[in-house]
């Protein structure tokens, strides 16, 4: 009987290895696509944005070696092994929860910081001024349908154009194929701010990274959880001192 239950465990643990390989796989690409979405948006986003991913992206990469010796302990049915494993899962979990609680706190407090960012390179924008921060305005204002930090208006101190009402043309929306004198002030401009749109989209992103990160939490316990038990039945076994 107890052979069938510890056969039974080694395999499941083999298949568990196999599935915190794939979910190794899963965190790495979230975190590398995070990144690589966030990367275009620098200038308005600040470097907690960044190391989130990159400690996904290095968790990923250490699961993905830790699973292969996951693999070998569990094959070999070497206790040694196994209990190494077992701690490091350990690490890694408490690791990956840390990452799970970091996503979604930062996930909260999005709006507040990308708005602060927005709102510190406002002065940046223009034709003489930063043209690296003035071209990324123009982008998320057009990708994003929004304009301004919190409404329209926004523009008009930083621009100097009260009287006129004038501001950026990217603001507005614009029918391509169409010849007239284009004019966007803040009665033609988009409604929606860009710490508002601009922000849904950088939460969506974080709090991806702790969706992967819970599902990977509950991976892990289950493999621990294996891990332990087989490594108890190896020793009894097999006589371990």
């Amino acid at each position: 009987m107890w052979n069938k239950i510890y056969t039974s465990v080694k395999y499941s643990l083999i298949t568990v290895n196999f599935l915190f390989l794939i979910s190794g796989i899963i965190i790495l690409s979230v975190g590398s696509s995070v990144q690589s979405a966030y990367n275009g948006y620098h200038e308005f986003l600040s470097e907690r944005f960044f190391s989130l991913p990159a400690f996904c992206i290095a968790t990923g990469v250490i699961i993905f070696l830790i699973a292969f010796f996951g693999f070998y302990g569990a094959y070999s049915e070497n206790y040694y092994l196994i209990m190494a494993f077992a701690g490091a899962m350990v690490l890694m979990f408490i690791f990956q929860l840390s990452a799970c609680i970091a996503g979604y706190a930062l996930k909260s407090q999005t709006t507040v910081l990308v708005q602060t960012q927005l709102q510190n390179t406002m002065d940046l924008y223009g034709p003489n001024k930063n043209y690296e921060v003035t071209k990324l305005w123009d982008e998320v204002q057009e990708d994003f349908s929004c304009c301004g930090v919190l409404n329209a208006s926004d523009w008009l101190q930083h621009l100097n154009t009260h009287d006129s009402q004038g501001l950026p043309v990217s603001c507005c929306s614009r029918v391509f194929g169409v010849v007239a004198t284009f004019t966007c002030n803040v009665t033609s401009a988009y409604r929606t701010g860009c710490a508002e749109a601009f922000g849904a989209w950088t939460q969506s992103h974080a709090g991806a990274i702790g969706a992967a990160g819970v599902f990977l939490v509950l991976i892990q316990a289950l493999a621990v959880g294996g891990a332990v038990w087989m490594a108890k039945i190896s020793r009894a076994e097999n006589a371990f001192p």
